[in-house]
């Protein structure tokens, strides 16, 4: 192990066994009967807990002030993201799958819904593309004009409505099928810098980011703050900051880079493909991916709690 490595692993240890002196006092089944030789037992155990407690308490409160818990936190997040983006990392492999994901839904989304909402002037590369939009802008008026006929039977009016979904669904697929090359062209540049990014790019700036994060956060210097670990309820400050250097340092590099490699490719992209890969929820998004799994990762090093309702809010994100 190296000494940061073995720095690391004394902190977590130290804040583990903190953590155990910490730890709520809970009788199990109070209501059950016991003896009165068990119950002095349970008292003594519970008495001696509650002794530990409070001088762990003063002798944490003796050691360590804010500055030297900030100095702490800096050291053990620059530590960890260090580990996280370094070139031997299955981080960045990792993350780049479900990152492609996310931004060729958004991509489709655009294409369909953001892109036929009434610019008539807009050039149509594709006959399914043109009907596609006339069909899905009248969509409500012609469902309404269908249902609005006599039929001989449910069964035939059903299958109309049916009929007329199948027709815009099938222009959809087929309008989406003609944009999914060029998409996966500029996918492949725009994951390649991303990787290098996360990679090449942050490792120098990570302790500069730590410190910023850390500092403007205050996460060391709130009343119950400790110096092994940020807590939840410090959380969404630490968020907010990491993710503003982070976007910072995103924006600044993949911008310039991503532009200058698909101008470098020779390849003839669509307008609406090159303002799509600049448009800021493009970043945004790339940027929420990242930083979720690196939340998880920090948390299960030990070195971040996160609150219940971020944990429910991220897994009803990922089953959406």
């Amino acid at each position: 192990m190296s000494a940061d490595q073995k720095e690391l692993l004394t902190l977590q240890a130290l804040g583990l066994m903190h953590e155990q002196v910490q730890a709520r006092v809970v009788h199990y089944k109070s209501e059950l009967e016991t003896n009165a030789e068990l119950d002095a037992i349970t008292a003594q155990v519970v008495a001696q807990l509650k002794a530990m407690q409070s001088a762990a308490a003063e002798a944490t409160g003796s050691r360590q002030s804010a500055d030297e818990m900030e100095a702490q936190h800096v050291r053990t997040m620059s530590l960890l993201l260090g580990k996280v983006f370094s070139s031997d990392s299955q981080f960045t492999t990792s993350i780049l799958k479900p990152l492609g994901r996310r931004v060729a839904k958004l991509f489709f989304e655009s294409e369909l819904h953001e892109k036929s909402k009434g610019d008539k002037d807009k050039t149509i590369h594709h006959a399914e593309q043109g009907v596609y939009y006339v069909l899905s802008r009248y969509q409500r008026r012609l469902r309404a004009e269908l249902e609005g006929f006599e039929y001989e039977s449910a069964e035939v009016r059903q299958a109309s409505v049916e009929l007329l979904d199948k027709l815009e669904r099938d222009l959809r697929v087929a309008f989406l099928s003609r944009r999914s090359p060029e998409l996966n062209q500029v996918m492949t540049v725009y994951a390649a810098v991303v990787s290098d990014f996360l990679r090449d790019y942050l490792p120098p700036r990570l302790e500069a980011m730590a410190k910023n994060t850390v500092r403007a956060a205050q996460t060391a210097r709130r009343a119950n703050s400790v110096g092994y670990k940020v807590l939840a309820d410090a959380f969404p400050a630490f968020r907010e900051q990491w993710e503003r250097v982070f976007m910072e340092q995103m924006v600044n590099c993949c911008g310039d880079e991503l532009k200058l490699r698909l101008t470098a490719s020779g390849s003839a992209f669509k307008d609406e493909t090159l303002r799509f890969f600049s448009d800021p929820h493009v970043y945004s998004e790339s940027a929420e991916v990242v930083c979720h799994e690196l939340y998880d990762f920090l948390c299960l090093e030990g070195f971040l709690d996160l609150p219940v309702n971020y944990r429910v809010a991220g897994a009803e994100q990922l089953e959406g």
